[in-house]
């Protein structure tokens, strides 16, 4: 239907360029999620996690498709903006992606299963939630982009998912003596990290000057939700 009604040649050049700088390069960001959610599948001690974590992965490797395709739609209609060609070099150099690819990428390189799982589930992926995706939404709407306003909220409601299994998995790990306390130092080591890959993407997004306080309130919320 979009593309029927040439949505994206109605889109503002202001805007084309901070979907080239703040969306498209995101399908790296959302590859780190599903290889640590695919991951996670291995090295779970129990099948009940690892199923949610394989259905997890799959929602992963579904949004990596989706930007992987506005990319490719973007790139036709406006080839001069250089969509399917800058997203690397944008993701590895660009300053308010930094923080973030610190984050997934000492994520990817957690090896205990309790670690990982705490860091992609309670710390990386409600940091996207709340930074990529409901930041590009609201971003979106302001700037009549209808269709990456719609893609974000779908891709909030498969997090829904994610967070409720995240959350019963946390219920039962608090409910271990003793496991509290190693909860507590894992997220004192990791929400640095959450924390400054919220401001640094946020603080760019335009039209949103409460974006950083919005996300990081949001995030706490979660957490605050889990127990921690």
């Amino acid at each position: 239907q979009f593309s029927d009604e040439e949505h994206d040649k109605g889109l503002d050049p202001e805007w084309l360029e901070i979907l080239a700088h703040f969306y498209t390069p995101g399908r790296y960001l959302m590859h780190c999620a599903q290889m640590a959610s695919a991951y996670l599948v291995h090295i779970s001690p129990a099948s009940t996690i690892s199923n949610c974590a394989a259905f997890q992965a799959a929602d992963c490797l579904r949004w990596v498709s989706h930007i992987s395709y506005r990319t490719k739609e973007l790139s036709i209609t406006h080839p001069s903006i250089g969509f399917a060609e800058k997203e690397r070099e944008i993701w590895e150099k660009n300053q308010s992606w930094q923080a973030f690819r610190e984050l997934m990428e000492r994520m990817l390189a957690a090896k205990d299963w309790a670690e990982s799982f705490l860091a992609l589930n309670i710390i990386a992926k409600p940091a996207i939630d709340e930074a990529f995706f409901r930041g590009l939404r609201n971003s979106g709407r302001r700037a009549n982009d209808t269709l990456i306003a719609l893609l974000a909220e779908a891709a909030l409601r498969d997090s829904e998912r994610s967070r409720r299994w995240t959350t019963s998995l946390v219920e039962m790990i608090l409910s271990v003596s003793g496991n509290r306390s190693q909860m507590e130092l894992l997220m004192d080591k990791w929400c640095p990290l959450a924390n400054s890959a919220i401001e640094n993407y946020c603080s760019s997004l335009p039209n949103q000057p409460g974006a950083v306080d919005l996300a990081m309130s949001n995030l706490k919320k979660f957490h605050s939700q889990l127990g921690l």
